[in-house]
């Protein structure tokens, strides 16, 4: 298969409005393991074989930028109702640093002295109506930090290893919707075999969608939050937790990331 990717810096300047991480990182992994060959974009967007033809789109948002006319679509956060527009998958904010951290051991029950965590931070409108129109700091989740209009990675608490390092010492964790209606967190949990806990804002919409009760638990306010998580069993998280292993095999890691992407285009070829 092969893949245009847009180019992170041209003559040591930064192009484009993307940063390179997210998928643009998985794309590289996907490179680096012998999946597919990649070539430059000549435009912000990724595509299958050719420029026109199918988009693997990764922006968090439809309606924030110009998009290009395309075949079909591969959406990873918000899906556009249009046949056209598939669900796929979704991603790590850094894909190779997740890669690493679960490579280096998911720890069991009895290992996590984290009961639950939310680390994040709100820095435009959208994030702000959708982390901030329930008080989620009333959840009682242990280790919660979400700071206001702190913009830029200078701004968060703990580097993404840290954060890594305390999502897989936490039995649940909050997801809380992003600048899309959904976020790399849920992933990141999934992968380090944290129980994600979804406000009622999170989008569940994949090609594999995750299963309510199985890979994680729906709330709708944050005083649900506590009592649920403590009456989840030990036996209850576990089967949650190895479900949710499965799913991200499947689906978010390396392989089965690409793999999936593989199937749903062979689909529509």
């Amino acid at each position: 298969m092969k893949l245009l990717k847009p180019v992170k810096y041209k003559d040591e300047q930064l192009v484009g409005s993307h940063c390179g991480d997210t998928f643009r990182e998985l794309v590289d992994l996907w490179q680096e393991a012998g999946y597919c060959t990649v070539e430059e974009s000549p435009n912000d967007f990724v595509w299958v074989d050719e420029v026109g033809s199918i988009i693997l789109y990764d922006y968090p948002r439809v309606d924030d930028r110009q998009i290009p006319p395309f075949q079909y679509g591969l959406f990873g956060n918000h899906v556009p109702n249009h046949d056209r527009c598939l669900p796929w998958t979704f991603w790590a904010r850094a894909p190779r640093l997740l890669e690493s951290s679960r490579n280096s051991g998911i720890k069991p029950y009895g290992e996590r002295d984290i009961e639950s965590i939310f680390l994040g931070k709100i820095e435009n409108n959208i994030q702000d109506s959708n982390r901030r129109n329930q008080d989620w700091s009333l959840a009682e989740v242990e280790l919660f930090n979400c700071p206001v209009d702190k913009p830029g990675p200078d701004y968060y608490r703990y580097s993404q290893q840290e954060y890594l390092d305390l999502v897989g010492t936490s039995k649940f964790g909050l997801c809380l919707a992003g600048y899309g209606p959904k976020c790399n967190r849920e992933i990141e949990l999934i992968g380090m075999g944290t129980v994600p806990v979804f406000a009622p804002e999170v989008d569940n919409t994949y090609h594999e969608p995750l299963i309510e009760g199985v890979h994680f638990i729906r709330i709708q306010s944050p005083d649900q939050f506590k009592p649920v998580i403590s009456s989840v069993t030990q036996e209850q998280w576990q089967k949650m937790h190895d479900a949710g292993q499965e799913w991200y095999s499947r689906n978010a890691s390396v392989e089965g990331s690409f793999n999936l992407t593989k199937k749903i285009i062979e689909s529509i070829s």
